[in-house]
């Protein structure tokens, strides 16, 4: 079933990766020269992040794509023409820019125009994404599992959530520990369906018209980020009808949010002792789109601490070929496990965008 979905997706694409170029690198911090994970990578229309170790892999997939660009908040941001280069080791420096300490802006003050805004910086036709999807299971810091997915993704308007659609083009896995699965398999289960949703439009999200009067928002200054600032906003519940607290950031000249991180209350949940998600937006086709989702969660089984970690990145996100989804789409209950490869080299993905697997997880597939 699998591979006559992958055949029908690859006719749909292979015209829009003819061209595609691998460029590669990593990203480190100038003076600690430690790696910097999860630092914001594009390039022309397509964007990734970088693994935990740093290292991050990007298509240029037309020859107009001619800058790339890598960022991360409190950082200079890098820029550089790609000319005939195929690798990019990035030191970025912390930004000495001096911010205004002094302002009369609130944390209301400023979700207020965000708030105003959401319909200018968000308003969503209808996308279609071509995207990455990694799950990995940990039992006492061990690899349990790994699963990896390239996805093809209808997004219907915002007013339209629930009609998301999901085709998996190629899916790869490989069970380390099967004794350590049990009877919880969520291995390429669901989890996309729920990270391709951006927080800006969720129904029950803390940002939405009925529940952003639960939380308490105070404004923490202001960071570097890309070419302009960002005003940092601290939130949390102020009543018992609030449920998350984190930190979002704010473009200070759209008041877009471009990253949001937030840990719902694990009290509140019969099943996780503990969740954090990370979403980030970048401005594409004139709006804000939701580009790269992570979520880590831990709970207890059998006297084991078990972690879960998932990251979805919307690669190429674009608004055509919107008529000729295929019809054989992953539904939020499907496991496809059992059809997925177990190989796990890089080359597998032949013309994919992809996440490289960092050294540990190299190490525990091994192993």
């Amino acid at each position: 079933m699998l591979r006559h979905t992958a055949t029908i997706v690859l006719c749909f694409i292979a015209g829009y990766y003819s061209f595609a170029q691998e460029i590669s690198g990593q990203v480190t911090d100038i003076l600690t020269k430690e790696p910097i994970p999860f630092a914001h990578v594009t390039l022309g229309n397509s964007t990734t992040i970088s693994n935990l170790d740093g290292q991050f892999v990007i298509l240029k997939e037309h020859p107009e794509d001619t800058v790339i660009q890598i960022s991360f908040i409190g950082f200079e941001p890098f820029t550089q023409k790609v000319e005939n280069r195929t690798k990019f080791n990035v030191e970025l420096k912390e930004s000495t820019l001096a911010l205004d300490a002094v302002t009369v802006l609130t944390g209301d003050i400023l979700m207020g125009r965000v708030f105003d805004r959401l319909i200018t910086n968000y308003e969503m036709e209808p996308l279609r994404l071509t995207s990455y999807y990694k799950e990995k299971l940990l039992s006492d810091s061990s690899m349990v599992y790994l699963a990896e997915g390239v996805l093809d993704i209808l997004m219907p308007p915002n007013v339209r959530l629930n009609n998301i659609k999901i085709a998996p083009i190629k899916t790869r896995k490989n069970v380390v520990n099967p004794d350590d699965i049990s009877g919880n398999a969520t291995m390429m289960s669901g989890h996309a369906h729920d990270m391709a949703i951006s927080s800006i439009w969720r129904k029950n999200s803390f940002l939405s018209r009925r529940n952003r009067k639960h939380y308490e928002f105070e404004y923490e200054g202001k960071r570097p980020y890309q070419e302009h600032s960002v005003y940092e906003v601290s939130f949390k519940p102020k009543n018992r009808k609030g449920y998350v607290s984190g930190t979002l950031y704010i473009e200070d000249e759209t008041y877009a949010i471009v990253k949001m991180i937030y840990e719902p209350d694990a009290a509140r949940s019969t099943f996780w002792e503990y969740a954090k998600w990370t979403e980030e937006y970048e401005f594409l086709n004139g709006r804000y789109n939701l580009t790269a989702v992570t979520y880590k969660g831990e709970y207890f089984e059998m006297d084991k601490v078990y972690e879960f970690n998932c990251i979805l990145i919307n690669n190429n996100i674009n608004t055509a070929n919107l008529d000729n989804f295929p019809h054989i789409e992953m539904s939020k209950t499907d496991v496809f496990f059992d059809e997925a490869a177990n190989n796990m080299s890089d080359d597998y993905w032949n013309g994919y965008h992809y996440l490289k697997l960092s050294n540990r997880e190299l190490q525990a597939q091994a192993n």
